[in-house]
Order: structure tokens, then sequence, then C-alpha cells
């Protein structure tokens, strides 16, 4: 697991603004040169964790971040405040931020967020590709807040509010849960009103993200299929092609990707190196590991094994040849 740290307070008075700059280059943001003088004070805690999710936490003085660092990989972006005071800008609306409310927006737009105070702040980049098409529209997205008030919300910055207190002392053990129930709480959160475009129809939305909700929850189960589900939904079958053909896939394949999504979740998280390339496999609803490990490179172009030993995570009975092979 890839960690970072940049200060300003261990470089000399000049330096400062040279030294913020890297910080905001490693997290990308964009930097408001006026904010940086000799005077500025701030630092920067990062961590990659094994899926490739960025948490970053900054303390600094008084700050202004605006615009959009353009050279980046596709990610959906969160800010959580921690301390301090801030408005955020989009489209020419000032909304002032209250405690809990998170933002969010697609790498590569433009945003204004005016940190008026000394202040911490909690920034994480979640790459596009861990977010499922026929969840969250990744050509709908935009800069957004997600209200302090949700129940959901609530729950989310919670989780978000420990992982920034207790950055510096994570590890990917203990990153991983962190990393897979994030990306479930961003399908939730944000599933809803971009489905709602994508349909025109709140009601078949909701109806559709229930079914994907129930699918993602018999995962393991070998022989979960199409009329299953239906039986479990009272739907008609041709109901459920429709509606996955409005999402621009077919249930099969949405299945398949959400289980090797998962083996892929496994493989890289230090906490089930007890279990084998195969054992992952089956515990995810694959019945035929040659026909697992073809579609597996066939998805994110490397075996499973390769993954693995990418991540740095050797099972329990397994050398680093054995990873190699």
């Amino acid at each position: 697991m890839k960690t970072w740290h940049f200060s300003t307070e261990e470089s000399a008075r000049e330096k400062r603004p040279t030294v913020w700059q890297e910080a905001m280059n490693a997290v990308c943001l964009p930097v408001t040169a006026a904010d940086i003088d000799e005077s500025f004070q701030g630092d920067v805690v990062g961590i990659v964790s094994p899926m490739g999710i960025e948490f970053s936490r900054l303390r600094a003085t008084p700050l202004t971040i605006s615009g959009c660092y353009r050279n980046q990989q596709a990610a959906l972006w969160l800010a959580l405040l921690l301390d301090g005071q801030s408005v955020f800008t989009e489209a020419g609306e000032r909304i002032e931020i209250g405690r809990g409310d998170v933002l969010y927006g697609p790498s590569g737009r433009d945003s204004t967020l005016e940190l008026q105070a000394d202040f911490r702040l909690l920034y994480v980049r979640v790459p596009l590709t861990l977010l499922h098409p026929s969840l969250v529209d990744r050509n709908m997205l935009h800069c957004g807040i997600l209200p302090g008030g949700s129940r959901l919300t609530r729950v989310l910055a919670g989780m978000l509010r420990a992982v920034g207190d207790e950055l510096e002392d994570f590890d990917a053990s203990d990153i991983h849960p962190v990393e897979v129930a994030l990306s479930e709480f961003l399908v939730a959160s944000l599933s809803g009103a971009h489905a709602n475009r994508r349909f025109g129809d709140r009601v078949r939305a909701a109806h559709f993200l229930r079914i994907c909700q129930s699918i993602d929850q018999q995962l393991g189960d070998a022989d979960l299929t199409m009329t299953q589900i239906c039986e479990q939904q009272r739907i008609s079958t041709r109901h459920l092609q429709k509606l996955f053909e409005d999402a621009g896939m077919s249930f099969s394949i949405y299945l398949r990707d959400r289980r090797l999504e998962r083996c892929r979740s496994d493989l890289t998280s230090s906490a089930h190196r007890a279990l084998s390339v195969s054992e992952i496999c089956f515990r995810w609803g694959f019945n035929d590991a040659a026909h697992f490990s073809r579609s597996f490179r066939a998805k994110f172009n490397m075996t499973p094994r390769e993954c693995r030993n990418g991540s740095g995570v050797i099972a329990k009975g397994e050398s680093i040849m054995d990873l190699l092979s």
C-alpha cells in the first residue's frame, strides 16, 4: 500500500510554495497561487488502498481550491470537512458546507472550495472503474453534495471521519473493509439520482437498484439464476431483461462482472491472504477455475495470480514462484 506525507513545516519558508505545489500534485488538486506565500502552513498525509482508492487528509491555513487538475485518471472525488468552515461553488452557485455534508464530483470538472479558516479536510479519489456502470452512469456524474442530514450520508460521513482521524495508522488490512464499504455506499448514494435521469422514472430506477442489490447479496450462490431473482422480486423474466437492456447490459454480464469485482477485491486484500486463488474463485460463485481465470483476464487484463502478485499479497501456502507461474 502506497503512502506519502508532505509538510511545509519541514521546509525553509521560501520553499513552502514549492512544497505545497508538490503536495497538491500528489493528490490531484489545483492550487490557487495567491494563497501560497512564505507564511502559509500545511501538510498532507495520503495512502492508496489495494483497490486504488486514494485517501488524503489536508491540514492547512485558509486556502481556496479552484478549477480542476486535468492530468489525472478518471475518478469520482469526495471531500469531507473534518474541521473548519468552507463554501462550495459550482456553476455559479455558492453553498455553505454544513457538518457531515459530503461533497462529490467527477475529475476534470471545474469547481471551487473556499476553506475560510484553519482546516482539516479528507479528500478521496475513487477510480471510476470501481463504480459499476449499470448502477452509476459515469456520463451523468456532476458535482454535488450528499447532505449530512440524510441517514445514509451520516453513516458514510462517520466512516470517512474515522478514516481521516486515523489515516496515519492505517495499513492494507485496515483500509480494505473501508474501500469495499465505500464503493457500496457510493452506489447506494449516487445510483438513484443518476438512474432517474437514465430511465426517466423514479419508481423504475429504484426497482432496478433493489434488484441489483439483491443480486449482490447472493453472488456467492453458484446456482443463482435470473429465474430465481424474478421469483424473489415477483416480476417477469421479460421485465427484468428490459431493465438491464435499459442499463446497457444483461443479467448474466452484470452477475459475472460483480463476481469478478469481488474476486479482485479479495485478491488484493491482505485480510484474505489465507485463501488460495481457487478458494476465492469458488467463494464468489464461480464453479470452474479455468473459466474464472479467462474471464478475469478478459476484464482486468491480468490473471488472478498476477493481480495478487501486484498487490503484494501472498496467500498461505503460496510462494513467490507460485505467484509468477
